[in-house]
C-alpha cells in the first residue's frame, strides 16, 4: 500500500515537472492558452519506471547514424529511429527526447560522440540503473556543473529499452478480456 503511495505522488510530481518545464518553456502568445494532453508515458522496460513522455520526442539526424527509420511510437505520433555504433562495434537503435528522468552521471565526454559538436554521458534508469542511452550537451556547455543537459541538449533513448504505458496498459486489458470472457 505505501508502495503505491510513494508510486503516485512520483507520477504526480513528474506530471507536475513535466507541465511546468512546458509552461515555463513556452514562448506562444498568452493570450491563448492551449492546453498541453500528454500523449503516452515513456516508461523503463526493465522496472516501469516514468522515463519521459511521448510528447518529448523529437527528430534530429546523426550524421554518424548506420540508418534511420521512422517508427509508430503511439497512436498520434511516429518517431525517428536511428541505428548506431560504438567504438566497440556494439549498435543501438535510438531516438531522441527533450527531457528524461535520469541518474546523476559525471562526467562528459567528447570522444566518438554521435551528434557532433555535442558531448555526452549514459543515461541510466534511476530506479533500477538499467541504461536507457544518453544525454547530450553542446561542447561549449558540458562543463563539471552541468549534470543533465540544458534546454540546448537532449536525451537519445535506446528503442529497446523504452516501451510506452499505452502499451502495457493494451497487454493488461487484453488479459483482462481473455479472463472476463472464460
Amino acid at each position: 500500500m505505501k508502495c503505491d503511495q510513494k508510486h503516485k505522488f512520483m507520477r504526480i510530481s513528474f506530471i507536475f515537472l513535466l507541465v511546468l518545464l512546458f509552461a515555463c518553456g513556452s514562448s506562444a502568445d498568452h493570450s491563448i492558452e492551449e492546453e498541453t494532453v500528454i500523449e503516452d508515458f515513456l516508461i523503463c522496460r526493465t522496472c516501469g519506471n516514468d522515463v519521459s513522455v511521448a510528447n518529448l520526442a523529437f527528430d534530429k539526424y546523426s550524421p554518424l547514424a548506420l540508418s534511420a527509420t521512422n517508427h509508430t511510437f503511439t497512436e498520434t505520433r511516429s518517431v525517428l529511429v536511428q541505428e548506431v555504433r560504438n567504438p566497440l562495434g556494439i549498435r543501438f537503435h535510438i531516438f531522441l527526447v527533450k527531457q528524461a528522468s535520469c541518474a546523476k552521471i559525471h562526467p562528459w565526454t567528447h570522444k566518438s560522440t554521435w551528434f557532433p559538436g555535442y558531448a555526452w554521458k549514459v543515461c541510466v534508469c534511476p530506479k533500477c540503473h538499467t541504461l536507457l542511452g544518453w544525454m547530450f550537451e553542446p561542447v561549449e556547455t558540458a562543463t563539471a556543473e552541468q549534470s543533465f543537459p540544458s534546454n540546448a541538449g537532449f536525451y537519445a533513448l535506446i528503442f529497446q529499452n523504452i516501451i510506452t504505458e499505452g502499451y502495457v496498459n493494451s497487454l493488461l486489458m487484453i488479459e483482462k478480456v481473455l479472463r472476463d470472457n472464460h
